[in-house]
């Protein structure tokens, strides 16, 4: 949500001042930055998350931090360069992997390893707001259930966790709204896409068409922007230049990457996913910085594509995964 927020609001900042011709705000000598919004939404989240308790305080924190971070950091440019140029080449690129670190650490930070007892009983224990709320469902029940299960069981703060839950009524589940609606559409179609003739060769088709065309118009863009092979093989080159050499290199291992998903996808699906998933992933970790940082928010159709791309195959992968678990157990 912090992410979300945060990418949404600096794009929104952009096209806004672009619409309205960068004005400035201020008089007499004044301009009021933007950032200081953002400093105010920051500190906003910071007053409500140290002052009040419960998750949805932590999640309106997290969206107003959000927000108050894209603004703040949209102004990048003119704190890096000496003439404060708020339009500097490269800030896009670096505001770019900015996120990408904010997202690779968030990840590290929510990692599925093993907690300890406490952290186990703390977790169980912040769940117990929805039924302090009267809201809590079967499916959170069970998931503090699971959560007091992986806690030392002979503690007991756990012991006791365990017997209040038991006596804690839930609330019927909610009924399935459109969102539930379209996933279970996506589910049935999905399996029908898969049985039909040259399925197969179709996916592979498109992964191996989209890494080629990022790889022709790389090399399109290094014809028409070095002078010379001479020049490019000598190092003599320029900032856009050594971004593009970036851009191809990238673009190559996510094309390998590629190709091998389309040979393993005639003896595994999963294997095949998960490695159109890598040569996926080297576009928006690697790829799409190179191209953020020669042609900034030109190359925001192609981030969104590439994130549709990870989010289909992270479905993929999980709709095979768990239909071969079914048929294990089946089976057994």
């Amino acid at each position: 949500m912090f992410l979300v927020a945060a990418i949404t609001s600096l794009l929104f900042v952009r096209f806004s001042l672009y619409l309205s011709g960068y004005p400035q705000f201020g008089g007499g000598g004044l301009h009021i930055a933007h950032m200081l919004y953002g400093g105010l939404f920051m500190a906003a989240a910071i007053v409500l998350v140290v002052s009040f308790m419960g998750r949805r305080i932590m999640r309106l924190s997290a969206l107003l931090g959000g927000v108050g971070f894209g603004i703040f950091i949209d102004e990048l440019g003119k704190f890096i360069t000496r003439d404060n140029n708020y339009f500097f080449r490269p800030t896009v690129g670096i505001i770019y992997a900015i996120f990408i670190s904010m997202y690779l650490l968030f990840n590290f930070l929510s990692r599925t390893t093993k907690l300890s007892n406490q952290e186990y009983q703390l977790n169980a224990l912040s769940q117990f707001e929805e039924a302090v709320h009267q809201d809590l469902d079967p499916h959170e029940r069970r998931q503090i259930k699971l959560l007091l299960s992986k806690a030392d069981q002979s503690n007991i703060i756990t012991q006791e966790l365990q017997i209040l839950l038991t006596r804690i009524d839930t609330v019927p589940t909610p009924v399935p709204h459109k969102l539930r609606k379209f996933l279970a559409f996506l589910d049935h179609h999905y399996q029908k896409f898969w049985h039909k003739r040259n399925s197969s060769q179709f996916v592979a088709a498109v992964f191996v068409i989209q890494a080629g065309l990022f790889l022709l118009l790389v090399l399109g863009s290094i014809y028409n922007n070095v002078d010379s092979v001479q020049q490019l093989l000598r190092g003599h080159n320029t900032y856009g230049q050594v971004l593009l050499i970036g851009q191809l290199t990238s673009s190559l291992v996510a094309a390998i990457f590629a190709v091998m998903g389309a040979v393993a996808l005639r003896t595994s699906r999963v294997e095949a996913f998960e490695l159109f998933r890598r040569a996926t992933l080297v576009n928006v970790f690697l790829t799409e910085f190179f191209i953020f940082s020669r042609i900034q928010f030109g190359a925001f159709s192609g981030f969104i594509l590439n994130i549709v791309l990870l989010a289909a195959l992270r479905y993929a992968i999980y709709q095979d995964t768990h239909h071969r678990v079914v048929r294990a157990k089946t089976t057994s």
